[in-house]
């Protein structure tokens, strides 16, 4: 399975369209069929990852949880916010 730190967001150094969005369906194919638990599983190996490196910006999640807060509904952006917080 592709990890999530591997995926550029960015895109600066292929700026194809396509590629984005094939990176994008990858990410979404290897993580459609886990359950909420390997989800959570996978989130927290990630996190630990980034914080061991150095690269974790618990603000820049919450800036982007902000960006898209009108798009999830209220419970959803609640769900979302505890699971942010319980990453600090």
């Amino acid at each position: 399975m592709a990890k999530l730190s591997e995926f550029n967001f960015n895109n600066k150094e292929n700026n194809d369209k396509s590629n984005f969005e094939q990176d994008i369906y990858q990410k979404y194919n290897d993580y459609k069929n886990l359950s909420e638990s390997q989800l959570n599983e996978e989130l927290l190996k990630e996190v630990a990852k980034q914080k061991q490196n150095g690269s974790f910006d618990y603000n820049r999640l919450a800036l982007m949880l902000e960006s898209i807060r009108s798009s999830l509904g209220e419970d959803n952006y609640q769900k979302m916010k505890r699971i942010l917080e319980s990453l600090k």
